[in-house]
């Protein structure tokens, strides 16, 4: 299963790639606008995650959250490697995440999937104020309204992550985009 999931996850990023490296500028600039907000209010997240410890407290259990991480990485998550024209790191299957290195995740905090960087455990909860969690909270919708404009506008995006959205889309392109009705346009432009 380790390396079926390590073939297929390299198989999905070349073939985003090329879908990407296809698309007209006005639509990679849709994404761009997109991304950059996201990663605003993933670092946003952050800082309160931190606040209420969460470091620690996420290194007292080695990451036990990041278990089926296999599974969160998103079209909107890659994209935003894409755009910059890097490779996402290294993965490693064989581990609960494959992101997961012995130092701690090795995605940037604006580039980690929605599941990574919008759950806090109770340890972090109890350590944020009623505000800072009202804000975490007021700051996870916006933030799960930019996925799901993402996950609205291409046929390879959702919440779920791209091994499982591979599967349900059995061949077809990441990046077609949708149209009215959930029916799927025959090209990956705007």
């Amino acid at each position: 299963m380790t390396e079926q999931r390590s073939q297929s996850w390299h198989q999905i990023v070349g073939q985003v790639t090329a879908e990407y490296s296809r698309l007209p500028q006005l639509e990679k600039d849709w994404i761009a606008a997109r991304l950059k907000s996201l990663g605003e209010l993933q670092g946003r997240l952050n800082q309160l995650f931190e606040k209420g410890d969460g470091l620690s407290a996420c290194g007292a259990c080695s990451g036990e959250c990041c278990a089926k991480g296999h599974n969160h990485m998103t079209l909107a998550n890659l994209l935003c490697f894409l755009q910059q024209d890097e490779p996402p790191p290294a993965s490693d299957f064989s581990r609960t995440c494959p992101f997961l290195t012995e130092q701690g995740c090795s995605l940037p905090v604006a580039r980690r999937p929605y599941n990574c960087i919008s759950f806090v455990c109770d340890i972090i909860e109890k350590s944020l104020t009623s505000a800072e969690l009202a804000e975490f909270y007021s700051l996870d919708q916006q933030l799960r309204g930019i996925y799901q404009e993402f996950a609205g506008r291409y046929t390879g995006a959702g919440m779920t992550g791209l091994l499982l959205q591979q599967h349900r889309l059995a061949g077809r392109a990441f990046l077609a985009r949708k149209t009215t009705a959930g029916s799927v346009s025959g090209s990956t432009g705007a």
